[in-house]
Protein backbone atom coordinates (compact mmCIF):
# COMPACT_ATOMS: atom_id res chain seq x y z
CA UNK A 1 0.00 0.00 0.00
CA UNK A 2 1.25 3.04 -1.08
CA UNK A 3 1.85 6.00 2.07
CA UNK A 4 0.47 9.64 2.13
CA UNK A 5 3.64 12.28 1.83
CA UNK A 6 2.32 13.14 5.35
CA UNK A 7 2.91 9.44 6.59
CA UNK A 8 6.05 9.68 4.66
CA UNK A 9 7.35 12.71 6.21
CA UNK A 10 6.87 10.90 9.64
CA UNK A 11 8.93 7.99 8.80
CA UNK A 12 11.88 10.35 7.86
CA UNK A 13 11.40 12.12 10.74
CA UNK A 14 11.29 9.16 13.20
CA UNK A 15 14.07 7.63 11.38
CA UNK A 16 16.23 11.06 11.81
CA UNK A 17 15.03 11.33 15.30
CA UNK A 18 16.81 7.96 15.88
CA UNK A 19 19.84 7.06 13.31
CA UNK A 20 23.16 6.48 14.63
CA UNK A 21 26.70 7.50 12.40
CA UNK A 22 26.13 4.09 11.04
CA UNK A 23 22.39 4.22 9.93
CA UNK A 24 23.33 7.54 7.87
CA UNK A 25 25.78 5.44 5.94
CA UNK A 26 23.47 2.50 5.44
CA UNK A 27 21.22 4.72 4.35
CA UNK A 28 23.10 6.50 1.75
CA UNK A 29 24.73 3.04 0.77
CA UNK A 30 20.67 1.61 0.18
CA UNK A 31 19.86 4.76 -1.62
CA UNK A 32 22.78 4.75 -4.03
CA UNK A 33 21.83 1.13 -4.88
CA UNK A 34 18.62 1.64 -6.41
CA UNK A 35 17.16 2.81 -9.66
CA UNK A 36 19.28 5.72 -11.42
CA UNK A 37 15.73 7.55 -12.22
CA UNK A 38 15.10 6.71 -8.40
CA UNK A 39 18.17 8.22 -7.21
CA UNK A 40 17.64 10.91 -9.65
CA UNK A 41 13.78 12.05 -7.96
CA UNK A 42 15.14 11.71 -4.35
CA UNK A 43 17.78 14.24 -4.98
CA UNK A 44 15.05 16.11 -6.92
CA UNK A 45 13.02 16.18 -3.27
CA UNK A 46 16.22 16.35 -1.39
CA UNK A 47 16.61 20.09 -3.18
CA UNK A 48 13.16 20.81 -2.82
CA UNK A 49 13.33 20.37 0.67
CA UNK A 50 16.61 22.60 0.76
CA UNK A 51 15.16 25.16 -1.57
CA UNK A 52 11.80 25.37 1.11
CA UNK A 53 14.38 25.56 4.28
CA UNK A 54 15.99 28.49 2.59
CA UNK A 55 12.55 30.31 1.88
CA UNK A 56 11.10 32.77 4.24
CA UNK A 57 8.30 30.62 4.36
CA UNK A 58 10.32 28.20 6.75
CA UNK A 59 9.66 28.74 9.91
CA UNK A 60 12.68 29.08 12.19
CA UNK A 61 13.52 29.00 15.66
CA UNK A 62 17.06 28.24 17.56
CA UNK A 63 16.44 24.32 16.86
CA UNK A 64 16.93 24.75 13.01
CA UNK A 65 18.14 28.35 12.06
CA UNK A 66 20.94 26.73 10.75
CA UNK A 67 19.32 24.62 8.75
CA UNK A 68 17.90 27.83 7.11
CA UNK A 69 21.46 29.67 7.01
CA UNK A 70 22.97 26.98 5.71
CA UNK A 71 19.95 25.98 2.83
CA UNK A 72 20.09 30.30 1.98
CA UNK A 73 23.99 29.99 1.39
CA UNK A 74 23.38 26.87 -0.89
CA UNK A 75 20.60 28.20 -2.64
CA UNK A 76 21.80 31.97 -3.18
CA UNK A 77 25.61 30.51 -4.46
CA UNK A 78 24.15 27.50 -6.99
CA UNK A 79 22.28 30.68 -8.48
CA UNK A 80 25.04 32.93 -8.41
CA UNK A 81 27.13 30.21 -9.97
CA UNK A 82 24.88 29.36 -12.56
CA UNK A 83 23.47 33.12 -12.80
CA UNK A 84 20.26 32.34 -12.93
CA UNK A 85 16.58 32.76 -10.70
CA UNK A 86 15.33 29.14 -11.38
CA UNK A 87 15.31 26.58 -8.82
CA UNK A 88 18.06 24.73 -7.61
CA UNK A 89 15.38 21.52 -8.58
CA UNK A 90 14.35 23.07 -11.51
CA UNK A 91 17.97 21.60 -13.16
CA UNK A 92 17.08 18.07 -12.85
CA UNK A 93 15.52 16.92 -15.59
CA UNK A 94 12.73 14.39 -14.99
CA UNK A 95 14.05 10.85 -17.03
Amino acid sequence: MRKTPKEMASEMTDFVNTFSNDSRKEFVQAMSNEHRTLQQSFTRLCLEWIEHCASQDYRTDGRNESSHTTCKIMVEAYKEKQNTLLPLSAYLPFI
